[in-house]
């Protein structure tokens, strides 16, 4: 018998993903922990919503892929090339966190020129461990790939080492750190393979 849990789809994110996708953002900011109806900092999650919904932020639903079972997501992945992060991150926090304005120009760049970015990889608890984390993963890599990149970047809280594992048994490799929005974080490398 199948595990249901093994049954997903991925697919393109819509506008009407935004408060899912939202939650997804909160959750790798560790404002959320997906335990509770709606996020404590609903402040935040309100805005990340409307963000979500439009095509000109960083967070956009343009950039996102999900994965889905029977018709609901469970988990979702951002990822854009590096050319569109540094203006768009800035615009975005101008436009929906002007309050964090200092905060966003205090902080390195989480991805270097040249790169495809894999940003904010989630997957709803109860979903996890079942392969649904990976495979985002590796369409992320796919479509960064078909793009043209060669280096696929990430970054992993250095406080989560669970996560530089999984990101390792793909076959990211550790480069530097960088520090962004208060967090430490581990960039991790991953070098497409041109004579497959």
């Amino acid at each position: 018998m199948n595990d249901p849990k093994t049954d997903f789809v991925l697919r393109d994110a819509t506008p009407s993903d935004a408060p899912f996708l939202a939650g997804c953002i909160m959750a790798g900011m560790h404002f959320y922990d997906f335990e509770t109806e709606i996020p404590n900092e609903s402040d935040i999650y309100d805005r990340l919503i409307e963000c979500e919904r439009r095509e000109d932020l960083l967070y956009s639903y343009r950039y996102t892929r999900v994965a889905e079972m029977e018709g609901a997501p469970v988990g979702s992945l951002l990822s854009y090339p590096e050319e569109i992060y540094r203006d768009m991150r800035h615009k975005t926090f101008c436009e929906l966190w002007p309050d964090l304005a200092q905060m966003d120009s205090e902080s390195e760049m989480e991805t270097g020129p040249g790169e495809y970015y894999l940003d904010s990889l989630a997957v709803l608890p109860s979903y996890r461990h079942h392969g649904i984390g990976k495979a985002l993963l590796l369409d992320g890599i796919r479509k960064g790939e078909n793009l043209g990149y060669i280096r696929i970047a990430l970054v992993a809280d250095s406080d989560m080492p669970h996560l530089v594992r999984l990101y390792e048994s793909i076959g990211f490799v550790q480069a530097d750190h960088r520090h962004a929005f208060g967090v430490d974080f581990q960039r991790m490398i991953y070098e497409v393979q041109l004579n497959k």
